[in-house]
């Protein structure tokens, strides 16, 4: 997972501080993922593939395309605060933020109802698909933050019960977004 995130931030510095989108459909009508798109930017070996929680043959749910591999790109950064990309170094707090968290292989039901044995390319929400993200490490997950650290950690909330999904504690002191405060507002308390 470092050396994704390393490769991650690599291409930001190369597009002026912005991240890969996550996916996009060609003009040939075929789909094209962040790993795709980051590839010039790392080794070609295993290090996309995590051997305690791999994905041969899964399928990437919300698109269907093909995606056997175990890490999702926190979807915060393109489209959800801005149209497009979100500049990283607009990021207040880059050590307290996800930027890629573990997904792998899992056997479910898509929201529109396909079952199918799938795999996240992006980092949605814990409590929103607990099953797409699992902690296959004696019960916890790996994590990469945005400045590059990767921490073992138990996951904070698995339902949306007092959980902001949007800024929201993942665990310990990694955040959905911005060590969980609203951009800007870092007076208060983060959200949980």
């Amino acid at each position: 997972m470092r050396r994704l995130s390393s490769a991650l931030l690599l291409y930001a510095q190369d597009h002026d501080g912005r991240l890969p989108p996550p996916d996009y459909r060609t003009t040939a009508g075929e789909w094209r993922h962040w790993l795709g798109i980051l590839q010039p930017y790392y080794s070609p070996d295993p290090i996309t593939r995590c051997p305690v929680n791999h994905a041969d043959g899964a399928m990437q749910p919300i698109q269907g395309y093909a995606y056997p591999y175990s890490y999702a790109l926190n979807e915060r950064f393109w489209g959800v605060f801005s149209p497009g990309p979100y500049p990283i170094e607009n990021l207040e707090l880059p050590a307290q933020t996800v930027l890629l968290a573990e997904s792998g292989g899992f056997r479910g039901v898509t929201p529109d109802g396909k079952s199918g044995f799938w795999s996240m390319s992006i980092y949605t929400d814990i409590a929103k698909w607990p099953q797409a993200f699992p902690s296959p490490h004696d019960g916890r997950m790996n994590v990469a933050a945005v400045d590059g650290h990767v921490v073992s950690m138990k996951v904070a909330h698995t339902s949306p019960e007092g959980h902001d999904s949007v800024y929201g504690r993942f665990g310990g002191s990694i955040y959905n977004w911005n060590g969980g405060h609203p951009n800007g507002d870092t007076g208060g308390p983060p959200r949980e």
